[in-house]
């Protein structure tokens, strides 16, 4: 006679739950090589303007400050999800858009754009850079020694003053454009800008970014996020594959341009 022994198992799952704003997701994938490819130099091309002035005085002579933070307004709930990536949003409200920016050098603009909202009681922000520095110098790689604040400037596209430029955080880029440069007049302080936020994540992949370029300066792999009409200045909207997240209004141009 034969016995059987059954010995019980117990197994333990735990789930650990990511909730945060900003480019792409958290769940990874093999992907492509992330190696910045050596490739000809772009710096964009257009006539770069006296950037539009921003500061003001009111009818008692006083400079007028405004804020370099302004209202912004997502296109849906289902881009503000695609974006965020990570978890759902329930009731966001309360969209803020902030830039702060100073120019480096020949009217090119380094510094941060941050979008932030609240959800729930909890106020979500990410926060995107482009560093005030230059490209390190390495054989082998393009784009050395170049400011990495390059493609952010003014340029006049159809007749207006307009911007355009990269920024980034871990998720992925996001490029800043305004498109309208608002006059408010002497005795309302100055010059307003308006414009639109769009976004690109990251794909998924194990790899990680290299250390030593920006993602507009690597042309190949899950990293790129290069976009020719913002290098070249050939247009407003961003090509190659940006999504529009939403507009903003209300920025002091004097506050968000140093």
């Amino acid at each position: 006679m034969n016995n059987k022994f059954n010995a019980p198992m117990m197994i333990l799952v735990a789930a650990i739950a990511l909730a945060g704003v900003g480019c792409g997701n958290n769940k990874m994938a093999v992907a492509e090589s992330t190696a910045v490819v050596v490739d000809s130099n772009n710096s964009g091309t257009g006539t770069i303007p006296t950037s539009p002035d921003g500061s003001g005085t009111n009818t008692g002579g006083t400079t007028t400050s405004y804020s370099n933070e302004g209202t912004f307004t997502p296109v849906s709930i289902t881009e503000l999800n695609n974006y965020i990536g990570t978890r759902p949003v329930n009731d966001p409200k309360n969209f803020k858009l902030k830039v702060q920016l100073s120019d480096v050098g020949n009217g090119r603009y380094a510094g941060t754009v941050s979008m932030s909202y609240t959800d729930s009681g909890v106020t979500y922000t990410g926060s995107f850079t482009a560093g005030t520095g230059k490209n390190a110098s390495y054989s082998g790689l393009k784009d050395n020694n170049t400011l990495e604040a390059e493609y952010n400037r003014f340029f006049t596209s159809g007749g207006k003053t307009v911007f355009t430029g990269f920024f980034q955080d871990q998720w992925g880029g996001v490029v800043l454009v305004v498109d309208n440069v608002i006059s408010q007049g002497d005795a309302q302080g100055g010059t307003i800008v308006t414009g639109s936020l769009y976004y690109k994540n990251f794909a998924q992949s194990y790899a990680t970014q290299s250390p030593y370029r920006k993602c507009w300066f690597i042309y190949d792999g899950p990293y790129n996020c290069r976009s020719g009409s913002v290098i070249n200045k050939s247009a407003v909207i961003p090509n190659d594959g940006y999504r529009k997240l939403g507009t903003f209004s209300g920025i002091s141009k004097a506050a968000a341009f140093q």
